[in-house]
């Protein structure tokens, strides 16, 4: 297990030179529970200076942690009370990430550092403020004055020196986009970042309602009353509205702007509100409806076999009826108690967290005798993921080094395809499990058509009585979620996917509206009446004499061996057939003689 680094916050103050007891900056937790009050309007002011010291500071250690050059740091504290500064530090620290190429050359164009030595200290803090002052277009802004009056004196210094210098990195990033041939200025990023980028503008967040905690009649009457409009799904949106999703029954969309404010709502805080993906969502619901037809409560148990967030597994507890149990692997060894409160929360009472990777369970284990579906979501790239700030925001900054990469790094996806691989034959290998459901969130066929091929090949030299077989996606999800117009195209090597795959299985391209996702299922078919017979006959529980029973079933195994070498026979050319006939005609005599 590696260890993770968890510096304080007041080291690294003290790193930069600042003097903690005289800065009066506080960026650790301080109320792990904080109070949120319930609010009858919606907080429509407009930030104007969305970066202040402490997000300066934040984002320069999140900027090192992407990085690599240091362990994951602990949350500021005003995460938990301003959403809107959270998602300003993660843009910030994500944004330095991608132009650290250019913001390195412009340094080094104009001799910072030679005039300001003692700020090679603090590179991190220096990179991502440069990038702050090319979003302001290198104008001199209004000082980084926090707004609770809060000041770092290495903050206020490296402002200042920047500012001096304005006029120089201008002209620097000019002579950058000609060189370049940049006349827009993410052309000088990389193709699939500048991607990413273009296709994340004005993206609506997913929420689901939790009908373990309020039905969805009450929850938009709490959000009508708040001032949220609701509109049709097809109507063009307006400040602060939500329309119903048409697909997932319990699945609301709300527009762009009201992002900050749903983040901080009550009702995501006492669980009646869950931010989640609807991919996430997606994939659940064909899990539940093939082991439910109709879309009834089950009473059967269900695996998640990678709990991540909770999300999946939290939704999973809300379709299942209380008998029915969610069992969810895999969770991070500090996670454990998160993912406790988070269900308790959620009032998801029948999720249980086995503490164990999903591959090192046996399947013969008889807690998993009433298993009927799984959930196989293995790791994957997360190329799909279109807003990538809000995917940190629901699962974390763990996810920030993968996700920071852009969605063409291909370094990792061996390790990837491995592990989907053998995750998704350990999941069909449960005797008594009637479904599995194939989850990623990547655009890439490597960890998805060409994963379920290998399984599907495998599958079809089984000798299993009753293998699983690769069925088609509902036609109706398909329909609700497919689109032509993506960005994304021009980065996938389409030709790749195997046609008879590609026909069953959905492939969602991201696009403004929806992140990319991949999803194929498996059902297991029925037992053919011959089997059970001879099985039956084989046992004696028929009666008749066993041991002629088991001749015959040995005959009937030979007739199937011989029947289907004359099926290969039959695909060979006469030529090559003959000669193998020959060849086993000579060794038969041989022996006799």
């Amino acid at each position: 297990m590696v260890e993770v680094l968890r510096p304080t916050a007041i080291g690294r103050l003290e790193e930069l030179g600042v003097n903690p007891d005289s800065s009066g900056v506080s960026i650790v937790e301080s109320d792990p529970q904080p109070q949120f009050e319930e609010v009858n309007t919606i907080q429509r002011t407009k930030r104007l200076l969305p970066y202040n010291h402490r997000v300066m500071l934040a984002a320069s250690v999140y900027l090192e942690y992407i990085q690599g050059q240091r362990g994951l740091p602990p949350q500021p504290s005003y995460f938990k009370t301003d959403p809107y500064l959270m998602r300003q530090t993660y843009k910030l620290a994500l944004g330095t990430f991608h132009y650290i190429q250019v913001i390195e050359d412009l340094l080094l164009d104009t001799y910072f550092y030679s005039s300001y030595v003692q700020f090679r200290q603090c590179q991190s803090l220096v990179a991502v403020m440069l990038y702050n002052l090319k979003l302001l277009g290198f104008k001199a802004p209004r000082a980084y004055q926090c707004e609770f009056g809060e000041t770092v004196r290495e903050v206020q210094e490296v402002h200042e020196a920047l500012i001096r210098f304005k006029t120089k990195f201008h002209a620097a990033f000019a002579r950058c986009r000609i060189k370049c041939n940049a006349y827009q200025e993410d052309l000088l990023m990389s193709n699939d970042i500048r991607i990413r980028y273009r296709s994340c503008v004005n993206t609506p967040r997913h929420v689901r309602v939790n009908t373990l905690r309020r039905n969805k009649d009450q929850v938009i009457m709490t959000l009508e009353n708040r001032g949220y409009t609701k509109i049709a799904p097809l109507e063009p949106w307006s400040p602060f509205s939500f329309y119903c999703d048409p697909l997932i029954e319990q699945l609301l969309v709300f527009s762009p702007d009201s992002k900050d404010d749903l983040t901080n709502f009550a009702l995501v805080h006492d669980g009646s509100l869950q931010l989640q993906d609807k991919s996430t969502v997606v994939a659940a619901s064909i899990l539940h409806n093939v082991i439910s037809p109709g879309g009834s409560s089950s009473n059967d148990d269900v695996i998640v076999s990678d709990i991540g967030t909770g999300s999946a597994a939290c939704f999973l507890a809300a379709l299942q009826s209380k008998e029915g149990s969610v069992l969810a692997f895999g969770p991070q060894p500090d996670a454990t108690e998160k993912l406790l409160a988070k269900s308790d929360t959620l009032n998801a009472s029948n999720v249980h967290i086995v503490n164990e990777p999903f591959l090192q369970s046996s399947c013969k284990d008889k807690i998993f005798k009433g298993v009927r579906g799984i959930l196989c979501n293995p790791p994957s790239s997360l190329s799909g993921v279109v807003d990538i700030v809000e995917l940190v925001v629901e699962e974390g900054e763990k996810i920030l080094p993968a996700v920071a990469k852009g969605p063409c790094d291909t370094a990792q996806l061996p390790r990837y395809v491995t592990t989907q691989y053998l995750t998704l034959k350990h999941a069909l290998s449960f005797p008594k499990v009637q479904s599995v459901v194939f989850f990623t969130r990547s655009i890439h066929p490597q960890e998805s058509e060409h994963v379920i091929r290998k399984v599907v090949d495998e599958l079809s030299e089984s000798s299993d009585d009753s293998p699983f077989r690769l069925v088609p996606v509902d036609s109706a999800v398909r329909e609700s979620v497919l689109t032509n117009e993506s960005f994304y195209h021009p980065l996938v090597n389409m030709k790749s996917i195997p046609p008879d795959i590609a026909s069953k299985c959905l492939r969602v391209m991201p696009t403004a509206d929806l992140g990319g996702f991949f999803i194929a299922s498996f059902q297991r078919m029925a037992v053919k009446s011959s089997t059970i017979l001879e099985r039956a006959l084989e046992k004696g529980t028929l009666g008749g004499d066993p041991s002629k029973a088991s001749a015959n079933a040995k005959k009937h195994k030979k007739n199937k061996k011989a029947a289907k070498k004359l099926k290969v026979d039959s695909a060979m050319d006469p030529t090559t057939a003959s000669m193998i006939k020959v060849r086993g005609k000579s060794r038969k005599s041989a022996r006799k003689k």
